[in-house]
């Protein structure tokens, strides 16, 4: 037994990442970026800085004791004539070695220019450069250009987590930190997301109606289907292909931690469904400390508060609804799939390309197109778009909107960005005067 609440408060005050860092590092990429545009030599190369990693995948959580936490951003960039692979974090470590600001806070690894921010976290910045039509990351010390594709990772992670119903990057957070808070096994945070997220299907749905339907759910179907797929490799990891490139991630285990984490995961796994089994709300909340801490649900009543006292500004006025404001019933076919993509328009310099490439993430003031893709729903039918915002700065500008229009024909949707937030534009299909379908797309403006 699980509720809600208690997760939604876990997650908030203990795992996720508070949105006041968020911000700061969101600054502190844009001032990265605007240095570098800027740099004599570098900057004739540079026209963004792009998340990556679990920036972009939205799992990053909160530094457990006194560690850090770090950010990977990409340097989208085509490949310099007269550049060795080894050049192009040289020549970043030197551009940022200009700066004042940068200069002392700058460390080179292999494949990125770290910026320390002593004390709280860092900035790994990635050369990522196109070179004959592929892309790549560089070593500086190997001298190599490494295929690489984190922008078909995200992209993949963020189908994955739509199925889920936004369920998996809670999960994989939350594993995160069982992972750190225990201590009890090593996996690299990639090497887990993938692993955990390769579990999602839509069968799994039909064969379980309730098998992502709340964080706890979803949870206990991801463990436990992972637990089974590592009982059967009892010595080396299995294969965890890499989405983008189809490298082995589990290559970043040592065989005896994999048997660590084989052993300890499996047990995780089985208290997980033991806690969800429990009839007794007081006796799951016990199984759920012995695993995630004293603190779990302790906070869900202060939780339940702040969200009361905040309830004007989750639904503005201006918010509509297709029953309510257009008399449109919804019956939702479960037989009927489309998926709304956001696409960033392009713009001179700039990366254009699909959002769940860039974890749904973009800068302010580009313009974005959102169309229906990949839809098995026969003709005719309408079109309807939802707008929503979310944050202070759309709320200060009495912009949170919430407004419906119908499509005229194309089957898209353009807008622009203007608010930092995490916001959605969402297509309704409504057949026979009935919505039977709808897809949202989030817009993560930073």
């Amino acid at each position: 037994m699980s509720r809600a609440n208690d997760f939604k408060a876990f997650l908030k005050d203990k795992v996720n990442l508070n949105q006041t860092r968020l911000n700061l590092l969101s600054q502190r990429v844009a001032a990265i970026e605007n240095f570098l545009i800027g740099d004599e030599l570098f900057g004739e190369y540079v026209t963004e800085l792009v998340p990556q990693g679990s920036f972009a995948h939205g799992t990053i959580i909160k530094p457990v004791g006194n560690k850090e936490f770090d950010a990977d951003v990409l340097i989208p960039m085509e490949q310099v004539d007269g550049w060795a692979a080894k050049d192009y974090v040289q020549t970043l470590y030197e551009a940022f070695g200009r700066s004042a600001t940068y200069k002392t806070m700058r460390r080179r690894g292999g494949r990125c220019v770290t910026i320390d921010y002593s004390g709280d976290f860092h900035v790994d910045v990635v050369p990522f450069v196109t070179r004959s039509g592929f892309t790549y990351v560089t070593h500086r010390i190997t001298d190599e250009f490494e295929l690489a594709a984190p922008d078909d990772f995200t992209e993949w992670l963020e189908e994955k987590n739509r199925i889920t119903g936004g369920n998996l990057v809670k999960v994989v957070r939350l594993l995160k930190y069982l992972r750190d808070h225990k201590t009890r096994y090593t996996i690299p945070s990639v090497t887990l997301t993938a692993a955990i997220a390769y579990h999602v299907s839509e069968s799994a749905k039909i064969l379980d109606p309730d098998a992502y339907r709340n964080v706890a759910n979803t949870l206990r179907t991801l463990s436990e289907e992972l637990a089974v797929q590592i009982a059967a490799h009892p010595f080396t990891a299995p294969y965890i292909k890499d989405p983008g490139t189809g490298r082995d991630l589990a290559d970043r285990w040592k065989d005896e931690n994999y048997r660590t984490f084989r052993t300890v995961f499996t047990s995780y796994a089985a208290k997980i469904g033991e806690a969800c089994d429990e009839t007794d709300y007081s006796n799951a909340v016990k199984l759920w400390r012995d695993l995630l801490g004293d603190d779990f649900g302790t906070l869900a009543e202060s939780a339940s508060l702040t969200a009361a006292s905040s309830t004007k500004s989750l639904v503005p006025m201006s918010e509509r609804f297709l029953d309510r404001d257009f008399n449109i019933p919804e019956r939702l076919n479960p037989d009927y799939r489309f998926k709304t993509v956001g696409y960033v328009a392009p713009r001179k310099g700039f990366r254009d390309g699909a959002l769940p490439k860039r974890g749904d993430r973009v800068g302010k003031h580009r313009s974005l197109k959102f169309k229906l893709e990949q839809s098995n729903i026969p003709e005719p039918y309408d079109v309807y778009w939802k707008i929503r915002n979310y944050g202070e700065e759309a709320e200060q500008a009495n912009s949170l909107r919430g407004d419906i229009h119908k499509d005229t024909g194309s089957r898209s949707w353009v807008e622009s960005t203007s608010y930092v937030g995490h916001h959605y534009v969402e297509a309704m299909i409504v057949k026979n005067g009935v919505c039977v379908a709808r897809s949202r797309q989030d817009v993560i403006v930073i």
